[in-house]
């Protein structure tokens, strides 16, 4: 089983059983479980659904495994012969969550 699905303006694709790391869900705490509803794409065997624009009938719970940190991000600036240097790093928020089931509404 597989899906398409939208969260937080950035799209996925989800597995059964498989964890994903999208933007941090400062709201939810570790262990509670999320329903996404915003489907685009569902597959399942030989079953097949396409959403106009989403699919009304599915949605996906996960559980939420952790909040962290991504490795750090440097960003470097120079420009030659001026000695001008600027270097600075960046840690973005995420949340990993586990797919746990494909529900019908």
């Amino acid at each position: 089983m597989e899906a398409y699905f939208e969260i937080l303006g950035y799209q996925y694709k989800a597995y059964l059983n498989r964890s994903i790391y999208i933007p941090f869900l400062e709201k939810e705490k570790i262990g509670n479980d999320i329903y996404i509803n915003h489907i685009f794409f569902f597959k399942k065997e030989k079953l097949i659904m396409i959403g106009n624009p989403i699919i009304n009938n599915i949605k996906i719970k996960a559980r939420i495994i952790k909040h962290f940190r991504s490795n750090k991000l440097i960003i470097f600036k120079k420009k030659r012969r001026k000695g001008y240097k600027l270097k600075k790093g960046h840690r973005q928020y995420l949340t990993q969550i586990k797919i746990i089931s494909f529900e019908k509404k």
